[in-house]
């Protein structure tokens, strides 16, 4: 036999903390997989802060979810990513700033090439400078490129100028080719479209030159630039689509696959994809861009679609277990331990059904505690008779040993001691020293009454070693008939004889019932030859 844990049971009110955590438990883990992943996500980011706004928008998220205790390991390790994330995000805005005072500066220069090249260098700096915050940077990069604006049209006002006084043409194509070469290396992820259209001016430029005066080297050296540049571009576009169709995919999988409590996790996910995931894989052409939004919104519709139904199974399902912990409630507590065992339990299963629609939540919520609360109040009212229960218990078990083989056959007694056994598992609580010296009285009692019951069926061999020998000698009785009857009666004797120890008792019933069944068989032949 176990010892028996009831002793040290938490109290109603440890028990609605315990009821509490068991339901916090599965939020945790999916919080922990959520923040594990983002942690993952930002170790392999080449650019830091531009995972910020997932961070601030995670750390709100996780101080929503939990209680601050249970999340509070999970918010530490967010902060730390943030904090360094906000840190680069401030060095890249100072170095935006920096590089918009510097092309500020060169507006107004007439040294056309090495302001140029400047310019050139500085545009090149400004697409490598990592992510920061758009609303702070939009005036930096207004100023930018309003100064990258200007300088290139003064410039070009410069070439018509001479060109109109007689400048060499040679002269005006070989910046044509100049420009268009650098306006690959100009262009970043953001301005791939206002390039494309510059290009076309370039290309409108280049033909109205060109009816002039042909030159062989300069046509193929701009017709290799507009080659690299278009090459460029639609690798770039290939790029955004393929990165916009894996995230389609990632929907489809999520809507075919999620269940459970996962759908939360699910849920973040795809906000993240329509917020964040999807404006960052970049721009399409007009025509690829109208496709690629309708098939969105399509998967989205349709992962909003089962996940309303997933919502309202959840729901479902969490009323009826609401309802059997409202019962749970009502029903008679006749066994303290198996009832909270039920609970535990139930509680358990609700929370690995999965969430329900933000509308039904706090309603649901609400009943579901209550009746959580109904079960443990009940609970709480079995502590006061625990004591007397489990003496009555012992006194009990005390007196059968008392009475067994005089007023209580041995085999009823066994009988009622394993039932009282059950209903001292089950009792209520009890103060822990209070119960560890009935526990060591209730096994003294017990142990005590299987010794003697032990001892009981340990004497029964003997009888029944005595029904056999008697069974065998029948055996050589000169008239079958009567050895027939008189084994009839060994047989009751046999039955009423008492239990004997389970190693033996197969032995020993083997050899009477061999002996019977022969003595029956003489009788059987004796008869059929009369």
């Amino acid at each position: 036999m176990k010892r028996n844990n009831n002793a040290m049971t938490p109290t109603p009110a440890t028990e609605g903390a315990a009821a509490h955590k068991e339901r916090a438990d599965p939020s945790l883990e999916v919080i922990s997989y959520a923040v594990a992943a983002l942690a993952n996500a930002y170790s392999e980011a080449r650019d830091k802060a531009k995972l910020l706004p997932r961070l601030t928008a995670a750390s709100v998220r996780v101080a929503a979810l939990a209680d601050l205790d249970e999340a509070e390991e999970q918010l530490t390790r967010l902060a730390r990513m943030q904090k360094e994330a906000t840190r680069l995000a401030a060095e890249h805005l100072e170095r935006k700033k920096q590089l918009s005072c510097q092309a500020v500066a060169l507006t107004p220069s007439t040294d056309w090439k090495d302001a140029r090249s400047t310019l050139d260098r500085l545009m090149h700096e400004w697409r490598l400078t990592g992510w920061s915050d758009d609303a702070a940077t939009a005036p930096f990069r207004k100023a930018f490129n309003d100064a990258v604006a200007t300088f290139t049209r003064r410039q070009e006002q410069w070439f018509d100028e001479q060109r109109m006084r007689g400048a060499p043409i040679g002269e005006y194509r070989e910046y044509l080719c100049t420009r268009t070469e650098q306006l690959l290396d100009e262009t970043d992820d953001t301005m791939w479209a206002a390039a494309s259209e510059r290009l076309k001016q370039l290309a409108q430029l280049w033909k109205k030159k060109a009816r002039h005066e042909e030159d062989t080297v300069l046509s193929a050296r701009f017709a290799a630039a507009e080659r690299a540049f278009e090459a460029h571009r639609d690798a770039w576009y290939d790029a955004n689509r393929a990165r916009k169709e894996k995230l389609l995919r990632r929907v489809e999988t999520l809507t075919d696959t999620t269940s459970g409590l996962a759908w939360e996790a699910a849920r973040r996910e795809v906000a993240d994809i329509e917020e964040h995931d999807w404006r960052d894989a970049g721009q399409l052409p007009h025509d690829q861009h109208e496709i690629m939004e309708g098939e969105l919104r399509s998967v989205l519709a349709t992962f909003h679609v089962r996940q309303g139904e997933m919502e309202h199974e959840a729901l479902k399902q969490k009323e009826k277990i609401v309802a059997r912990i409202q019962a749970l409630s009502r029903r008679p507590l006749d066994n303290w331990k198996a009832t909270r065992a039920v609970l535990l339990e139930l509680q358990q299963a609700y929370t690995d059904v999965g969430p329900v629609a933000a509308s039904s939540e706090a309603d649901l919520l609400q009943a579901y505690r209550a009746a959580c609360q109904a079960v443990v109040g009940k609970l709480g009212t079995l502590r006061g008779n625990g004591t007397e229960k489990r003496g009555d218990v012992i006194r009990l078990i005390r007196e059968l040993t008392d009475r067994a083989g005089k007023g209580v056959s041995w085999r009823d007694a066994r009988d009622k001691v394993l039932i009282l056994q059950k209903q001292y598992m089950g009792t209520g609580p009890v103060a822990h020293a209070e119960g560890e010296a009935l526990w060591q009285e209730y096994r003294a009692v017990r142990d005590r009454f299987f010794e003697l019951y032990r001892s009981w069926t340990g004497d029964n061999v003997e009888v029944k070693e005595q029904l056999c020998t008697e069974a065998e000698a029948l055996l050589s009785e000169r008239d079958p008939f009567e050895a027939k009857e008189r084994a009839k009666k060994l047989q009751q004797r046999w039955k009423f004889s008492g239990p004997v120890p389970p190693e033996e008792n197969e032995a020993l019933w083997s050899r009477f019932s061999e002996a019977v069944d022969k003595v029956f068989g003489r009788a059987r032949r004796e008869w059929s030859e009369l």
